[in-house]
């Protein structure tokens, strides 16, 4: 399943201090939805975790997170390939930055989505418009983040994402089927 996410928005930042938050995967990171943690790799990348669960099911999506292309102060473009419950994914979100005038920034940010695997399968077309509004969160996050005080990240309060919660409920649900179908038998 691929989802495609793209759309702009200008915030009261310089460019150098946008791209300061953007490039930098310990200052990204923690922008993303659900965040738990991250932890830097010999080769540059990040693993990043991310909390999922609804009720009483929890769990991790892991990602290895990696600035694939940095162009200061213009453009970051992170590549990304992670699991999450039975399922793989692979990303791609980058972010093309312009100077507004008056000490403002234009972002421009454009992602890829590729989900593979057990959830696809089972989830089917639930997926894309929770990723969707999950994608909206981590931008949210991102535009406060960069609407601070030059060079100060504020990092959100971590949540469960919807997806996660979505996913979740999808196991949740199969595993009582498959209950059902083995009490008939």
């Amino acid at each position: 399943m691929a989802i495609e996410f793209n759309g702009e928005f200008t915030v009261a930042t310089p460019r150098e201090d946008a791209y300061a938050v953007l490039s930098e995967t310990q200052k990204f990171a923690p922008l993303l939805p659900s965040y738990q943690s991250h932890e830097l790799q010999e080769d540059g990348s990040a693993v990043v975790k991310i909390k999922v669960g609804v009720g009483k099911i929890r769990g991790t999506a892991k990602v290895n997170l990696k600035l694939e292309e940095s162009e200061a102060p213009i453009r970051a473009r992170y590549v990304g390939k992670g699991t999450v419950m039975g399922g793989v994914f692979n990303l791609i979100a980058t972010f093309e930055l312009e100077d507004a005038g008056q000490g403002q920034t234009r972002v421009k940010w454009h992602g890829d989505l590729i989900m593979f695997g057990k959830l696809v399968s089972l989830a089917g077309g639930m997926i894309k418009p929770i990723a969707k509004r999950d994608i909206g969160r981590m931008v949210e996050a991102i535009q406060a983040a960069l609407s601070g005080e030059a060079g100060v990240v504020a990092v959100p309060e971590p949540r469960v994402s919807p997806v996660a919660k979505l996913l979740a409920l999808w196991k949740k649900l199969v595993s009582l089927v498959r209950g059902l179908l083995r009490k008939q038998k």
